[in-house]
């Protein structure tokens, strides 16, 4: 709570949505009928998001719509389904944020306009025209890791505002207290704060051999706030091998699909004009890298300063995690709490997962190595749940043969 409450008083504190990215602006819709109004927003190649979205929900059969005319019209427009992955009629918005997303193996190269339509008088309710050349948002590769304790990684991708992508990591795990880090400025520092890696667990860093990582940056905290990326040990504040992330390079990749609140949901196949669908969302495996269609539930960005709003949830510094560990050990009571603690770890790992959306503008070895990552995840997490289970066993019967040691058959 008190960490929500820091994060809250600095996006107030730096003028609202002043440090907020949406992505390439296309431009704002034109306010023709039915109180239409916002501005279009491209996150990717594929996706379009709407901000401040207006639109009273009296016309009797109005729809998103994208079109290859010159303006918009029923010749040449397809349909697209809602941010719930709907195809029925629009409903009222009152300045929400929506998130949409194009036919399978369409970009917005492919359109000339997208527009809030009317199917049943044809009418135009507010339309924008997207430029011939606009540069769409896109994950950037910045430098590679080089460094000692055999630190070295292929060069990392920004896969969007939040997402680190690293491919080929290796490090041999023999120093005592390595993390994740980043920071301000080209060097790391112990003014940085760690990052949690690949399973959400901010413990000292193991052996990792040609691993191909994805990392999350926690809160609201984006690549726009930091400087470089690091591997640094904390206890003895060494830097281990770092790279920069330059400005000027990650100006253009797409926005944080977490801060949009993003989560996937169906194929999304688009019905064409005057085609009415049934709106059943069938599940879709993570370890299909094509865009979807999302609702986004919130907005919101860090400001420069967010760093500082962000330490005290993720920079638990050395000597403090020792001492609780120390007293953990003298107290066998609070194993329960341990458990707790690991149970809300492990939920926090899966809500930081980066979602399938911008990946397919990445070269098909980096797609079909992050598929794979996809999949290890979700073997490693029915792996955990029967270990848990089995441990959980385990520990029900030795209290019950220590509580009654003679009874019924030994183990």
């Amino acid at each position: 709570m008190i960490v929500s409450a820091a994060i809250l008083l600095l996006l107030a504190t730096a003028g609202g949505t002043a440090g907020r990215h949406f992505g390439a602006q296309v431009g704002a819709l034109s306010q023709l009928q039915h109180g239409v109004r916002g501005t279009v927003y491209a996150v990717d190649s594929r996706t379009i998001f709407l901000k401040d979205f207006h639109y009273d929900g009296v016309g009797p059969a109005a729809y998103f719509y994208v079109g290859t005319s010159k303006s918009p019209s029923a010749q040449g427009g397809v349909r697209l389904r809602d941010e719930r992955g709907q195809s029925a009629p629009l409903r009222k918005y009152r300045g929400d944020g929506v998130t949409l997303s194009l036919p399978d193996g369409k970009t917005l190269k492919d359109f000339s306009w997208f527009a809030v339509w009317c199917d049943d008088y044809s009418v135009n309710f507010g339309s924008v025209e997207i430029p011939r050349g606009l540069e769409y948002p896109k994950p950037a590769k910045v430098g590679a890791l080089r460094g000692v304790h055999a630190v070295a990684s292929d060069p990392i991708v920004v896969v969007d505002a939040q997402t680190l992508l690293i491919p080929n990591f290796s490090y041999d795990g023999e120093a005592p207290d390595a993390k994740f880090w980043v920071g301000r400025g080209d060097k790391p520092s112990p003014e940085g704060i760690r990052i949690p890696d690949e399973n959400g667990k901010e413990t000292p860093l193991r052996k990792y051999d040609k691993k191909t990582i994805v990392l999350t940056l926690p809160g609201e905290l984006t690549v726009f706030d930091i400087g470089h990326f690091a591997i640094w040990c904390e206890a003895f504040t060494v830097n281990f091998g770092h790279v920069v992330l330059p400005r000027a390079t990650l100006a253009n990749v797409p926005p944080s699909l977490k801060m949009l609140g993003v989560s996937p949901q169906s194929r999304n196949k688009q019905p064409t004009t005057g085609q009415r669908t049934s709106s059943a969302r069938p599940h879709k495996s993570l370890a299909r890298l094509d865009a979807t269609t999302y609702r986004p539930s919130r907005l919101g960005a860090g400001p420069r300063d967010v760093l500082d709003a962000v330490v005290p949830h993720v920079h638990r510094r050395a000597d403090r995690s020792n001492a609780r560990d120390d007293a953990r050990s003298r107290d066998g009571s609070m194993r329960k709490d341990d458990e707790t603690e690991k149970g809300a770890a492990n939920e926090e790992k899966y809500e930081v997962e980066i979602v399938p959306q911008t990946f397919t503008l990445l070269d098909p070895v980096t797609r079909e190595l992050l598929a794979e990552h996809f999949r290890n995840e979700e073997r490693h997490r029915e792996l955990q749940r029967q270990f848990d289970e089995l441990s959980r066993r385990q520990e029900s019967e030795e209290r019950r043969f220590d509580l009654d040691p003679f009874g019924g058959s030994r183990p």
